[in-house]
């Protein structure tokens, strides 16, 4: 079977430029248009995720910017296997928790580094409770069946409401109560 052209529909390239260090050629990537796409899909969720663990505005920025760029170099891996966006989701969540280590603490990010629930269920409950995906979303962030994302929300739900689960509790409630709303990077008061 012949191979499809590379300006097949979907597939053309996307360049950015790459700015060199004085003196230096100018080199341009080209990125496949499927990855652009996937980015441009996956990019808001993957952000206000990172920013419910990292609670420096630049940190979580570079997280998902990372994490993408890992993505990158890995996407005619990551297109072969079976769920693309698990593999994403692995590369954002390795990134993210990276940084949540070295970045002052959240509410959400208690959840992960107190261990008070497995990550997977973290995630789930993070991406539909605070982020406000549907189950549907969730499932195809995750790279996982809607079915597994229903019972990883059930089962935090019970996780919840175990009498031995205070902690719990409590970073939960701090994590779903409303933040103040931050300052974009660059403003402030005059």
């Amino acid at each position: 079977m012949p191979s499809a052209s590379p300006h097949a529909a979907g597939t053309t390239p996307h360049t950015t430029p790459v700015r060199p260090k004085l003196g230096e050629a100018v080199i341009t990537v080209v990125l496949p248009a499927d990855f652009t796409a996937f980015c441009q899909l996956h990019h808001d969720v993957y952000r206000h995720y990172a920013h419910q663990l990292i609670a420096d505005h630049d940190t979580a920025v570079r997280a998902v910017q990372h994490a993408l760029g890992d993505l990158a170099a890995s996407w005619s891996q990551a297109l072969a296997g079976h769920r693309t966006t698990a593999i994403a989701w692995s590369a954002l969540t390795r990134r993210v928790h990276r940084a949540a280590r070295t970045s002052p603490t959240t509410p959400a990010g208690a959840l992960y580094a107190d261990g008070l629930a497995p990550a997977i269920e973290a995630d789930a409950a993070l991406l539909h409770h605070i982020v406000g995906l549907g189950t549907d979303d969730v499932a195809d962030t995750l790279g996982a069946e809607p079915a597994t994302v229903t019972s990883l929300l059930h089962t935090f739900d019970r996780r919840l409401n175990d009498t031995a689960s205070t902690a719990l509790r409590v970073c939960w409630a701090e994590a779903r109560a409303p933040a103040p709303s931050p300052l974009t990077p660059g403003s402030g008061p005059g």
